[in-house]
């Protein structure tokens, strides 16, 4: 994922907040404190801005969104 890109959540168990809505990407931002970095990603929802969700859980539950279809 990267900053500017379109995903969709996918349907399932995400509930309403999230399945099956359209976002954007806004920053990916990478911690290095403590032992483990850790990343987490802003994202344009709604035309709310989300901070800080987990990188991983993001990318495992959305899709690119294909800008030609």
């Amino acid at each position: 994922m990267c900053p500017g890109e379109l995903r969709r959540f996918r349907d399932g168990h995400l509930g309403k907040a999230y399945a099956g809505r359209t976002f954007m990407v806004l920053c990916v931002n990478e911690s290095t404190k403590g032992a483990h970095p850790r990343r987490a990603v802003d994202i344009l929802l709604d035309g709310k801005h989300e901070e800080r969700l987990g990188y991983f859980w993001v990318e495992d539950n959305s899709e690119a969104v294909n800008a030609a279809g």
